[in-house]
């Protein structure tokens, strides 16, 4: 055991000084992960900003394509001629049928045949009037569909908003055979080139042909996963290969990624989908609201790291084992010297204070045992000095506890006795021999000590006293469990309480007043409650009561107020007894002790 204890020392600094290498080699292996891991983040955030950036151009430029086609019906006169008199058919303005119009729609109509038959990726051309369709030209067959055309949304934001192009979608349109295929559309408000007079709305419906075409051509050879969004979320493209990656069809990844769009206008921003971290970068178009993303796998971005990480631990394991050896070397050399000195040291003890150590250099060796020499001398010094000071204690104690009752208190007593005597009142001699014993249970031989029993009898005969001197003022009562009258506790821990209640709670209460005193059993507590049922005093008067915050008027004759019994309590028993404190105004005063359990009067 002794051996085992003599290497504590050397294993304990050798364990503590490997800690605490190997946390700053870690630390600074971390520190260099973390700037080449940031470093790869922050390139590959650069990168697919660009790529987004070249991607919303290429779209946009197609986007803005497809418009001039819609801003070619302003200027084609046949066709204005054709709207302009459907509207005014529709309006009942013209008595001419459509029909009668058919050289218009017919010349109309060559035109939009041939962009068609360029155009794979346009399905139809359609315009709407006020209350239905007008003109189309589409690879699908129409339908007449009972339906209010005004109330669909790309109708009502081409006309909100009559100089933009409205992109809208995906969609299938209802009035088409089928359903038409799914597609996105283009639409913009028709004006009349004379007056600017509203002529219809022109829709053109587009399949993904072109634009899949773009986006694939534009994400060829990146990482991760391209996607764009229309503004309510709703995936316009999603790469053939990311239903194996951030699945959008699946509401939980959407709504992970709809809170990132939210947050951050254009940036980036992480979202994590079955258990896989994604750097997601962001590109919002602000013509057509779409947006534009790239999500990444944050596994893919640090995967290069991988061989710097091995290095670099690789570095910081050697580094370690070579500081370890010349630790131990080191640790050797300081650890037997002390090791010397402490076998020496464990000759002094209790018993054998005056033992000196032998100096034999003047290192910080030396300098420790010529301290603990001058220790020694101290501690026998020290020690006869708390000796006298807790004898001194002792007899300074003694004496405030022989003033048990404040002489206040014992002229009002006499000062009764005496006008007793001359009324020949037959209470005197009840309350003599009360002050009598009150006397001689307070002195109790000159010990601090006393059982439960005597210190209630103690009690009592202050009440009997009292009771005498303010008749009719108050009554009490007091009770305690056999088991606990055999108990152990420390005098005059009661009288100041009950004091205190006759004082500032019974005299300043109108009518008769009760006082009862409890003791009992509670586990391994004895309890002892006092309970008035006078003027009672506010909460924060009941904290600040046992404090040093307030001093209290009513101090007890042994000159031991209400918050020295608490003290006196805890000093000898311990903190987690003493006093407790619970009162309402004007209902009365709740004391509380808890002590030890301790049978016999040496507690």
């Amino acid at each position: 055991m002794k051996r085992h204890r003599e290497k504590g020392l050397k294993n304990k600094a050798f364990l503590q000084i490997t800690v605490l290498i190997a946390v700053t080699m870690l630390l600074i292996l971390g520190i260099f992960y973390t700037v080449f891991r940031q470093r790869a983040v922050r390139e590959q955030i650069s990168y697919s900003q660009k790529n987004l950036n070249n991607m919303g151009e290429y779209i946009g430029t197609y986007i803005e394509e497809i418009d001039s086609i819609a801003k070619d019906v302003n200027y084609n006169y046949y066709l204005q001629n054709y709207l302009a008199s459907a509207i005014e058919q529709e309006e009942g303005q013209n008595n001419l049928s459509v029909l009668e119009n058919m050289w218009e729609y017919e010349m109309s109509s060559q035109t939009f045949n041939d962009i068609l038959l360029t155009r794979s990726d346009i399905s139809s051309i359609m315009i709407f009037g006020k209350k239905g369709l007008l003109f189309h030209k589409t690879m699908d067959s129409y339908r007449n569909v009972m339906m209010d055309y005004s109330e669909l949304s790309w109708y009502k934001k081409a006309v909100e908003n009559p100089q933009k192009a409205v992109l809208t979608g995906p969609n299938r349109h209802e009035f088409l055979a089928g359903g038409s295929e799914k597609s996105f559309s283009l639409s913009r408000v028709v004006q009349s080139w004379e007056d600017g007079s509203f002529l219809g709305v022109v829709l053109i419906d587009l399949n993904f042909n072109k634009l899949t075409e773009i986006c694939e051509a534009g994400t060829a050879g990146q990482r991760g996963f391209f996607y764009i969004l229309n503004e309510d979320m709703e995936p316009l493209y999603q790469q053939k290969n990311g239903n194996k990656g951030f699945n959008l069809l699946e509401e939980e990844n959407l709504k992970a990624l709809q809170t990132g769009i939210e947050k951050e206008k254009d940036g980036e921003f992480t979202v994590e989908a079955e258990g896989v971290s994604y750097i997601a970068v962001k590109k919002t178009m602000e013509d057509t609201g779409w947006t534009f993303l790239n999500l990444v796998p944050l596994k893919e971005v640090t995967a290069e790291l991988t061989d710097v990480n091995f290095i670099i631990m690789a570095a910081v394991g050697i580094s370690l084992f070579v500081t370890l050896l010349a630790l131990n070397k080191i640790l050797t050399d300081i650890i037997n010297p002390l090791k010397r000195l402490q076998r020496h040291m464990a000759r002094v003890s209790i018993e054998n204070m005056n033992q000196q150590v032998k100096v034999e250099s003047d290192d910080e060796l030396g300098k420790l045992a010529r301290n603990f020499n001058e220790m020694l001398e101290r501690i026998e010094n020290l020690k006869g000095q708390v000796l006298a000071e807790q004898e001194d204690k002792r007899k300074y104690e003694l004496q405030a506890l022989q003033a048990q009752i404040n002489p206040h208190f014992l002229y009002n007593t006499l000062d009764s006795i005496i006008w007793m005597a001359e009324t020949n009142d037959p209470n005197i001699v009840p309350m003599t021999e009360a002050l009598a014993r009150l006397f001689r249970i307070s002195l109790n031989k000159g010990n601090e000590e006393i059982l439960l029993k005597k210190e209630l009898e103690h009690v009592k005969n202050y009440l009997i006293i009292q009771s005498m001197r303010y008749a009719d003022k108050f009554t009490y009562e007091i009770s305690a469990q056999p088991e606990v009258e055999g108990c152990g506790i420390i005098k005059l821990i009661l009288q100041p309480i009950v004091e205190n209640c006759i004082y500032h709670g019974i005299k300043k209460r109108r009518g008769t007043g009760h006082i009862s005193i409890e003791a009992f059993r509670q586990g391994e507590y004895l309890k002892i409650l006092v309970k008035d049922d006078g003027c009672g005093m506010s909460e924060e008067m009941c904290d600040k009561i046992l404090s040093d915050e307030i001093e209290p008027e009513n101090v007890s004759g042994s000159g031991i107020g209400v918050r020295n019994v608490n003290e006196r309590i805890r000093l000898r028993f311990g903190q987690e007894y003493g006093l407790k404190y619970s009162s309402k105004m004007g209902e009365g005063t709740t004391v509380e002790y808890t002590l030890p359990f301790i049978k016999g009067e040496k507690p």
